[in-house]
Order: structure tokens, then sequence, then C-alpha cells
């Protein structure tokens, strides 16, 4: 095929498989870790020359299928029924192969040559092909476009996270479309319990995605109790034993009345929802804008039903060069709550290359022991054993542009295995048009990115700018462009300093902070002096 003996190919690599060989017994690491990333390189291109196989095979079977008079959906069946056996896998898994690589080899070719060129996994591929599964051709070719534009960023990310990155931006381009996918995803609510091994089982509920955070964070928070107050079981045995107490009635459960729930939604959601991004839930990934308007409209209307039913607004403000979010730092070592709050946001996933687990510590990249500052250019979210990075001979280092602004971190393995991944875009569509807009008639993708250098690159001058100084170039913000739609809309209140009230219309706050509470005909900001009873209120400037 093409001039490649498969056939040879994979003899001569079975035969390495089967009896290995006397030059890799004798290779040192560095030798070691470069065949293995060859072969990671290789199994790519073989997944991508794959794709176009399934594809091919779909294609040559309808045709079969339709000279001997059958019809197009048995034509599928027997596609379907032909992949399994050659790949080894349920009809069902196959089917979903196969959709993938068409929608791949259809109308992604970007990511078709990334894949072929060892950039993307072969399951990054999948999770996106899955995600683009609704849309039309054209709009997995123009999401195809941005993805391929932000590549360098994508690199190091995991499965999970591309397919985050293909929904905002899918989203983007059609936030009508998002409303009524999600609607039709409702319909397909779901519990299974299948047969684990050893006397276990797995249940698996398909769900809301905010329901689903906040079963998630109503179990870890509980579990953290549980710890903090002497049980020796561990994190995941106590969130699996709460979740069966919970459902068969066996102990107390999960009091839910502690939970907050992180959702990050964009200005232009909330004042314009016909021109809606998506929604991104603190620990789980994006959703559909429609899905979170309905849980705040639902938030405004539970005054009786539910009144510790609580929907605060903070102001967040994204770099427009990449799309992250930006802070200030701290003096302590112990990330402060805001900041804190702040890092979990902006990056919703361990940032450690190719992995998606859940965020369960903050890590300084550069170490407070040698240091490392609390603050957002040196703060990390991860999971447990990456918090740990230079125990298993890792290290990591923030990569900056030319002002001093973080970009993304590079990681480093003991043998020099390097990789670099940086928080979440959450302005894909905006990035990737403003590339281009900069990008001269004759270059490639790769050559507008901003240009990213270490900080012992870094030139002299100014310090990376802090939140404010972002939010000031940044444009309008949410206070003005509620005042510029209706001033009466929006008051400004100090709270006195004191405990929080438990009535959801005037919460209490025991040090200065700029929030805004959502009622149902009013927007109140925290922070700044009363309003003139009768008197509108105006813009900040």
């Amino acid at each position: 095929m093409g001039g490649v003996d498969v056939a040879q190919a994979r003899s001569a690599l079975a035969q390495l498989g089967a009896q290995g060989s006397g030059s890799l017994s004798a290779m040192s690491p560095r030798e070691v870790i470069a065949v293995l990333s060859g072969l990671q390189k290789l199994s790519a291109a073989v997944a991508a020359v794959q794709a176009r196989t399934l594809v091919q095979l779909e294609a040559a079977v309808t045709l079969d299928s339709v000279q001997r008079g059958e019809s197009p959906r048995q034509a599928v069946r027997i596609a379907r029924a032909e992949a399994s056996a050659a790949l080894k896998a349920s009809p069902s898994a196959a089917g979903q192969s196969m959709a993938s690589c068409r929608r791949l080899v259809q109308s992604m070719p970007g990511l078709l040559t990334a894949l072929a060129d060892g950039r993307m996994v072969p399951a990054a591929g999948h999770v996106v092909g899955r995600v683009l599964g609704p849309a039309t051709p054209r709009q997995r070719s123009q999401v195809d476009e941005v993805l391929t534009a932000h590549l360098g960023s994508l690199e190091g990310c995991g499965p999970q996270e591309w397919g985050d990155e293909a929904e905002r931006v899918l989203h983007a381009l059609d936030p009508g479309g998002a409303a009524e996918r999600h609607r039709e995803a409702r319909r397909s609510r779901s519990v299974t319990v299948r047969r684990g091994r050893h006397g276990m089982a797995t249940i698996t509920a398909h769900v809301t995605g905010l329901d689903g955070a906040r079963i998630r964070q109503g179990l870890a928070v509980a579990a953290e109790q549980a710890r903090a107050g002497g049980d020796r079981r561990g994190h995941q045995q106590i969130m699996a034993d709460l979740f069966a107490d919970a459902l068969i009635g066996r102990g107390d459960g999960v009091d839910p009345s502690t939970l907050e729930i992180g959702v990050l939604i964009t200005d232009r959601s909330l004042l314009a929802p016909a021109h809606a991004d998506a929604a991104t839930i603190e620990g789980y990934g994006s959703v559909p804008f429609e899905h979170i308007r309905d849980a705040m409209r639902h938030a405004l209307d539970a005054d009786g039903e539910d009144p510790e039913l609580a929907l605060t607004l903070r102001r967040l403000f994204l770099d427009p060069e990449d799309g992250q979010l930006v802070a200030v730092e701290s003096r302590s070592r112990r990330f402060p709550p805001g900041l804190a709050r702040l890092l979990r946001y902006a990056h919703q996933s361990c940032r450690a290359p190719y992995w998606d687990a859940g965020i369960r510590q903050l890590d300084h990249i550069v170490p407070w022991s040698r240091g490392g500052k609390t603050s957002r250019d040196n703060g990390n979210g991860a999971c447990v054993a990456d918090n740990q990075k230079e125990a298993a001979g890792r290290t990591a280092r923030v990569i900056t542009d030319e002002q001093g602004t973080r970009r993304t971190v590079e990681w480093t393995t003991r043998y020099g295995q390097k990789a670099r991944r940086g928080g979440i875009n959450y302005d894909p569509l905006g990035t990737a048009a403003r590339q281009r807009h900069r990008r001269p008639p004759d270059a490639s993708p790769e050559e507008t990115t901003p240009r990213a250098i270490s900080r012992a690159e870094a030139p002299p001058g100014p310090t990376p700018r802090d939140g404010a100084e972002h939010a000031a170039r940044i444009g309008v913000s949410l206070q003005r462009a509620v005042d510029r739609i209706d001033p009466a809309l929006l008051v400004r209140n100090r709270h006195p300093a004191g405990p929080r009230s438990r009535d959801r219309r005037c919460r209490l706050h025991p040090h200065p902070r700029v929030d805004y509470h959502a009622r149902r005909h009013l927007i109140v900001l925290d922070g700044d002096p009363p309003p003139t009873p009768g008197v509108p209120a105006s813009p900040r400037t």
C-alpha cells in the first residue's frame, strides 16, 4: 500500500516483540526513550492510516451492498460487522471508531495530519470526532481550522481537554445548535450497573453536567472531612462508601448545603445568549450555556423552595493573547482561597502533560523551598502524584512571552524528555481569529503563535501584569455592559464586616471583596458606596 509492504513491516515488528533484541538490551535510558518516542509516533501514523482504511472499508462495503440491492441501513450494519471482525472489537466500538474516523478523514484534514505526524494521540482524535458528531461538515472544518492553529498549546493536553476545546469552539460557532444538542442529550439520561471483578460492580449514571459536578463535589468534600476527622480509608474509598450509603439509605449521606459549584461563563453569554460561549463547570469541563442558564433561572426563582440556594457572580478576566485567566500573587506559602479558586478555574484538571485527572492539590512550579512565589504564575493545579513531581525526577518551569506574561509550563524528565502544557483557553475562537489576523499571507499557523521564552531568557523590564492592570486593558466588564442595557439594573453596595447572613438577598462578607449577587431583577456589586435612593447607578470608569 503506497509502496510500503505492510505485511513485511508487521512481521519485522512482531519478531522484535516476540523475541526481543540484543541491541535493545544494551541500550542506555536515553536510547530506550528515543525508541519509545519513535514507536509512539509510528503508532500515531498507523492510526491515521487505519482511519483512512476504515473509511474506505465503509465506502467499499456500501457500494457492494448497493450493487446487491441491499438498503443503506443494511450496508452500514455489514460494514460495522466487518470492521468489528478486523479490529477484534465489538460492533458498537467498531461503529464508533468508524464514525469518528469518517469525520477526521472527510472534514478535518488538519487534525488528521497532526495525528499522522504524532502531534496528537489517537485517543484525542476519537474524542474530538465524537464531540463533533452532531456538527455539520462545514462546522467540523471550521473547528479543525481553529484546533490546528492551537496545536502548539494542545500537544501536551490529555484527550479530554482536546474534546473540551473542540466543544468550546463548536459552541461559539453555533450557540443555538448547542442549546438544541443539550436538550436532545438530556433525553438520554440513564443508569447502568455492570459486573466488576472479584465481587465488585461498576455503576454509571448518565446525568447532566451540573448534577455530576454537584455529586462529585459533595462526595469529595465529605471524604476530606472524614479524613480530617481521623478516617484512615482512602479518599476514593470513602467517596464510594458515601455514594452507596446515600443511595440505599445507609448512614447519614452527604449534606449538600456546604457545596459551592464553580461555573465559568462569559459576559457575552449572560447579556447576549444568542451569541453565548460554552460554559465550564469546575473540575468537569465544558457544557452548553443553555444548561447553566436553566440552573441560574432555577436559582433566581427558588426563593420559597430552596432559600439556601444562592447565585453569586465573580468577575474574572482573560488574557486576549491565549484566553487564559489572570490573577495576582500572595506572600504566604499556602494559596489563599481567592487565588486557589482562580487556579482551579483556570486549570480544571491536573496540568501534568497528557493527563486529565482532577485537581486535588495546588503545586508551586518552582518549589517554595527554592524561593518559588505563591502566585498565579507559579501555581499549577495538580493531582496528588504530580504534586510530588520532584520525587519522580521531573522538573517544571514557567515559559513567558517577551512581556513577561506566563504562557505555558515546560515539564522535563530526568532524561531530558520535554512537554509543555498551559491553562485552559476560554476563548479559542477569538484567539484563533486574532492569530489569523496577524498572520502574514505566506506564514504557517505555528509562526503566528506568540513566542514563549523561559524566565531565564526574559529581558529586564516590568514584572508580569497583575489582574487589575490587565482588567483595565481588556475591554468592557460585566458591570459596564449591564449599565449600558439598563442602568437601574445595577446598584453598588459596600457591606459592613460581619457574619455571613443566611438570607441570600443580603449576604455579608467578613472582608472586602467585589462580587455580584444576582436577584430576580437586580444585580448587587459589593465594594462601592451604596446608591442614592432614586438615582440610577452610573458606569464605572
